[in-house]
């Protein structure tokens, strides 16, 4: 995670704790020296690993509709997980076609934090109402503005692996994952959002050439081979302890 439980703490003040695993690399340079204050023990190691993503459960969309542009927004339906500004970028930003706005994981909550929907927006309360997969077919974009620093996001490896191009915050887990400008965007300010997915509204080739080099920015961060590398250097860790 990013920040430090309670309990996290206690057990490392005890020397509970001899190795942390983190997924992002940035977290762990962050959240070692702060638990190296609280115990300072040598042997206790800070390791960050690679996970594995299956892409097979989530195809390529290469056959995109042209007659109207798609950007949505995939998450739980936490408060946290959206931006006051929400309905400001999805309003403002423009298109040479029709919108179509797609929402999945949106509830009162969210609702609370954002307002009403515009009628061009459709929402479902979660995956039993509409599939990932068919989210991210609907989805040219996926135009997340947010509340939270995300870790290491699984939605980054879905839309990477579908051709749903991100426009996300610049900070957490989305800097390491987002090469901007080539891979995806980064963004820090509800402007930004609105001139990304305005660009990727009116460059489809642009978009097309971008969700085609973060498909494979994807399958080199989640692929097994780096995976099983990294789980190996972890588990010789674990045989030193």
């Amino acid at each position: 995670m990013t920040w430090l439980f309670g309990k996290e703490k206690e057990a490392m003040s005890r020397g509970d704790i001899a190795l942390f695993l983190y997924q992002n690399d940035k977290v762990r340079q962050s959240m070692a020296p702060r638990l190296r204050a609280i115990n300072d023990d040598p042997a206790i190691s800070f390791i960050t690993f690679r996970p594995y993503f299956d892409s097979s459960a989530f195809p390529y969309v290469a056959d995109r509709a042209s007659d109207w542009f798609g950007a949505g927004h995939i998450s739980r339906q936490d408060e946290d997980k959206f931006s006051k500004d929400t309905w400001r970028i999805y309003e403002h930003f423009a298109s040479p076609v029709p919108k179509r706005g797609t929402f999945l994981g949106f509830d009162a909550r969210s609702a609370a934090k954002t307002g009403k929907p515009p009628d061009w927006v459709e929402s479902f309360h979660d995956q039993k109402s509409l599939s990932q997969q068919e989210f991210y077919r609907r989805c040219h974009i996926v135009l997340q503005p947010t509340d939270t620093t995300e870790n290491w996001p699984r939605v980054g490896f879905e839309a990477m692996a579908s051709g749903s191009v991100l426009i996300v915050d610049k900070r957490g887990g989305w800097e390491q994952m987002i090469e901007h400008g080539r891979t995806g965007w980064l963004c820090e300010s509800p402007g930004d959002f609105i001139a990304c997915a305005t660009k990727m509204a009116w460059e489809p080739h642009y978009r097309e050439d971008m969700a085609a080099a973060a498909r494979e920015r994807g399958l080199a961060l989640g692929g097994l081979e780096a995976s099983q590398e990294s789980w190996r250097q972890v588990f010789d860790v674990i045989e030193e302890l």
